[in-house]
């Protein structure tokens, strides 16, 4: 008889320690989520889980629990790791432009309401060169690239260069950060604005609109001082009609 109990204990032992493993390494893979190399336990968690799972042994629960975290882990580090990426790719200027067919095309107009409570018509802007920043205060290129800004709105009047920046964040946080960085150009939240401003999918974009109301380029990604005030005043691309 104890042979038979020894028998089934020593039978049991895996299974038990599949799923205690499974659940350590989901927990594991939940906090080096955070670090991306989280991938690395919650792939062995998440197959040693479902492997108890399968066999249909005691502490089910438990395997249950460590594939799950397992899985939010895998999960947790894919999306760190797609927004590294996405920073990464913003910070060293994001390559090509996808905007370049609309170089030398009329701004689409719109308006918009800053957080002071004043109306903004794009079109109410023709006159002088306009820079539209899209941005997001939890976007490090965006905040890097809004010191800049600040400068070319302190060193020339609006009726000379004006500046817009448009989150789609809430008011209130923005009106909070905008105190914070001193910013000293319209700031508005929006978010049902026409294409293009429609199709920004990273930030920052910025549209350089010269003082005939036509886009003269679009930048992705962080830029200098130096890049952004000369394509605020560069020499005016001909106009053409927008793609069908």
């Amino acid at each position: 008889m104890t042979n038979v109990v020894n028998a089934h204990e020593t039978e049991m032992k895996p299974k038990i320690g599949m799923a205690v493993a499974s659940l350590i390494l989901g927990c594991l893979s939940i906090g080096y989520g955070l670090f991306v190399i989280g991938v690395l336990f919650a792939v062995p968690g998440l197959i040693l889980g479902v492997l108890h799972f399968r066999l249909r042994a005691n502490f089910r629960a438990m395997a249950v629990w460590g594939a799950v975290l397992s899985l939010l882990g895998l999960l947790l580090s894919g999306w760190v790791g797609y927004s590294f990426f996405r920073a990464y790719r913003a910070a060293s200027g994001g390559g090509s432009s996808s905007f370049d067919e609309w170089q030398g095309v009329e701004a689409p107009d719109f308006s918009v309401t800053t957080l002071d409570g004043q109306k903004i018509q794009l079109s109410d802007l023709r006159g002088r060169p306009v820079i539209v920043d899209f941005w997001a205060t939890w976007c490090p290129p965006c905040v890097k690239e809004i010191p800049h800004f600040i400068r070319l709105a302190g060193e020339y009047s609006p009726d000379e260069l004006t500046v817009v920046g448009i989150s789609r964040e809430e008011e209130a946080v923005l009106a909070e950060f905008a105190a914070k960085k001193g910013i000293n150009y319209p700031i508005a939240s929006a978010n049902d604005l026409p294409a293009p401003y429609s199709e920004v999918r990273s930030i920052p974009t910025t549209f350089f609109i010269d003082a005939d109301g036509v886009i003269q380029a679009v930048f992705e990604g962080y830029h200098d001082y130096d890049a952004l005030k000369a394509a605020a005043f560069a020499e005016d691309v001909p106009e053409t009609a927008p793609e069908e």
